[in-house]
């Protein structure tokens, strides 16, 4: 009876957290909303653009998922048919780990593609530290290259320490930071480790259970994506820690459109089901979301700063701002990051008001990990140019004039000086 209680007693807390964190999305100011997760993101893996958002630039703890950075750069630096000896420092480490599953001893050897098996598919935490090891020889010296490949993705909140994303470091258990990301970099990372083949085709992997090799001997372990093959999922990566609470980074294709979706700090919940429950809701609402209209037709969409010279080619340089104004509706889809960072500029050297004159311009319309090209037209006609030229025309002229006058004054002083000393000379001869 006790044990029973027990249970019903988890299960209303647990309901009462899930309410609390869904109330909690429905209050969000973002798009994304009825999800449990705090942070969450969708984007086209082919264009770069972000579909819809919540929450997805807070830095956040993400367990787990940073295991795709772990396999990417393992994929960059490594063959997928080496052999790979185990390390002490690697089998320090005991939380889901393969050590669990088998007794390892330090030199035993694990291929190299069932070492990305262990990693993307089961999340093992000491096959983290080994890849780590064996591109660089140590855990510290390859944080650093996750570092450095994050910064070469112009990702500016994620801070890496650990290959594995477990909260508590096995090998040296002074180091209490944890890794931290948003959900918008993990989207980038993901989408960059989507691109290597090698990657793509682990994480794609449909079976529940798998088989890998260590030291010779087979070992079954078992992938964490619930939903792959289903609605369209077509691979992704779990983490779960107490800080960072349940994530998932995952993959779609529907229709020939891929896109890859984030949840950050959703509730693992009694079957640790909820973040795949988030996921298919932003997934589905990635898949029919429409663009909006960010800038209509006729609106002023920027000013452009434009040099020119009065008489076309010639003359002294003035400079003029030159409002835009948009020759059709510009669409982008909206949400919390496009709307913060979206921006049209001309980026054209030649910035001559001369030659923008009735005519359409090309502009860059800049999204964060998304560009595209919209058309603009000056609103400036020649009548205005020669309108805010004719002052410094009439001026220039008048300075001309008074050169000319002085230099006349000059030339008839000049002339009238030398006729009165040749009349002076004329006159000493006689």
């Amino acid at each position: 009876m006790k044990k029973i209680s027990t249970f019903i007693l988890t299960l209303l807390i647990v309901a009462i957290t899930s309410i609390n964190s869904v109330a909690s999305g429905l209050n969000n100011t973002s798009d994304i909303q009825n999800i449990i997760g705090q942070s969450a993101i969708v984007m086209d893996m082919d264009t770069g653009e972000i579909i819809a958002s919540k929450n997805a630039d807070v830095q956040r703890p993400m367990a787990s998922t940073v295991k795709l950075l772990t396999s990417l750069i393992f994929a960059e630096n490594t063959s997928n048919t080496q052999m790979i000896p185990f390390t002490s420092e690697a089998l320090k480490t005991t939380q889901t780990s393969l050590n669990n599953l088998k007794r390892i001893n330090v030199g035993e050897e694990i291929s190299s593609n069932d070492l990305m098996k262990a990693v993307l598919k089961y999340s093992a935490n000491d096959a983290s530290y080994l890849m780590a090891d064996s591109v660089a020889g140590n855990y510290i010296d390859f944080v650093k290259m996750m570092n450095d490949r994050a910064k070469s993705l112009g990702l500016k909140n994620t801070h890496i320490v650990n290959p594995c994303g477990l909260e508590s470091n096995a090998v040296d258990p002074s180091d209490t930071e944890i890794n931290l990301s948003t959900a918008y970099d993990m989207a980038i990372i993901a989408k960059e480790a989507y691109k290597n083949q090698w990657i793509r085709e682990t994480v794609s992997d449909k079976s529940e259970n798998l088989v890998i090799n260590i030291g010779g001997q087979p070992v079954t372990i078992k992938s964490r994506n619930k939903i792959i093959g289903q609605d369209g999922n077509i691979g992704g990566k779990t983490g779960n820690e107490s800080q960072a609470g349940h994530c998932f980074v995952g993959f779609f294709e529907r229709d020939g459109r891929k896109l890859v979706t984030v949840v950050l700090n959703s509730i693992y919940g009694i079957d640790g089901t909820n973040v795949f429950k988030d996921t298919k809701q932003i997934a589905d609402y990635g898949y029919g979301a429409k663009k909006e209209v960010f800038k209509k037709a006729g609106e002023e969409i920027c000013k452009v700063d434009l040099e020119y010279r009065i008489f076309g080619f010639i003359g002294p340089k003035k400079k003029i701002e030159v409002p835009v104004i948009a020759s059709k509706d510009i669409m982008y889809y909206k949400n919390n990051i496009n709307d913060k960072n979206a921006k049209i500029e001309y980026k054209e050297e030649k910035k001559s008001p001369w030659r923008l004159v009735n005519k359409e311009i090309e502009l860059n319309l800049s999204l964060p990990n998304y560009e595209s090209k919209v058309l603009g037209k000056a609103d400036l006609s020649l009548f205005d140019l020669i309108k805010i030229s004719i002052l410094p025309f009439i001026l220039m002229v008048i300075e001309i004039i008074i050169v000319l006058v002085v230099v006349a004054c000059i030339l008839r002083f000049i002339n009238i000086r030398k006729k009165r000393n040749e009349r002076q000379r004329k006159r000493r001869r006689r």
